[in-house]
């Protein structure tokens, strides 16, 4: 993974925050492992001066495909055949759609507008559960609404505070439904959008009751805020600044910045992503 250089010579900040998005996610908003850092400039000369070896230089309004992923690696993206291009006079709007239907440009759109839309309605019935570590010098535990994975934190440490946080209120009050219910039901009866199946562990099943009976706070928390939080917590933020929907909402350098100012605000607590 190398460095992109986004070109950025017009005034369209939508389509920019757009080509940052789409160089880490295609056009079927799946995540690419592609590049591992985006500098905007504005001209090429300042693009030049920077670039080391794999290193690709690219304009607002290019968008990398799957097959210049595979024939990489060019220097120049603007040129290749492989590189669909936007208008750059075009923004990428909620309200009205620019580009033809049938078009390229337009299913790319379509795809992230879409993703941005529901996130802020969108239900994840699970997250990337896996094996989590006993953090025991954690005081107090703040953990996602989505999915298992707070609940999995709370059952490995004896915490003075356990919160369940998230920006989207709809999340927040099923998982304080969930939570409140003496036994776990076998199924659950949610309007769409969801993401994911619900599908809890044998591990979560077993130890559901003492879940249950845990003093757990609800709060709507959004980490671009950049909050503070007690000393000595253990925070579980998954993938939030590498999530589709507010990558494009804030663009990358506000991603960023968000992000390395939440780390360095609470840099006397465990912050974990996986």
């Amino acid at each position: 993974m190398q460095t992109a250089f986004i070109v950025h010579d017009c005034n369209n900040e939508s389509l920019l925050r757009f080509t940052q998005t789409k160089l880490f996610f295609d056009a079927k908003n799946q995540g690419i492992n592609l590049f591992k850092h985006i500098v905007t400039v504005p001209d090429y000369a300042s693009a030049e001066a920077k670039y080391t070896e794999g290193d690709v230089i690219l304009e607002t309004g290019d968008f990398l495909t799957t097959e210049f992923r595979k024939n990489h690696f060019t220097k120049y993206a603007h040129g290749s055949k492989y590189v669909i291009k936007f208008d750059k006079t075009i923004p990428i709007d909620f309200k009205q759609r620019y580009y033809k239907p049938g078009t390229k440009q337009l299913y790319v759109v379509e795809n992230l507008l879409k993703v941005c839309l529901t996130s802020s309605k969108l239900v994840y019935l699970d997250n990337n559960e896996g094996n989590t570590k006993d953090y025991i010098a954690a005081d107090h535990l703040y953990g996602l609404a989505s999915g298992w994975k707070t609940a999995q934190y709370a059952l490995t440490n004896n915490y003075k505070t356990i919160t369940v946080y998230d920006y989207n209120q709809r999340q927040l009050d099923f998982a304080k439904w969930l939570h409140s219910q003496p036994e776990l039901p076998d199924s659950v009866d949610i309007t769409g959008p969801l993401s994911g199946t619900y599908s809890p562990s044998a591990d979560i099943r077993q130890n559901w009751k003492f879940w249950h009976n845990m003093l757990v706070d609800f709060k709507i928390i959004d980490l671009y805020d950049t909050p503070v939080f007690p000393e000595n917590s253990l925070i579980w933020i998954s993938n939030v600044f590498n999530y589709e929907a507010t990558l494009f909402t804030y663009g990358y350098e506000k991603t960023i910045y968000a992000k390395n100012r939440l780390h360095e605000l609470n840099n006397n607590s465990i912050i974990v992503t996986n």
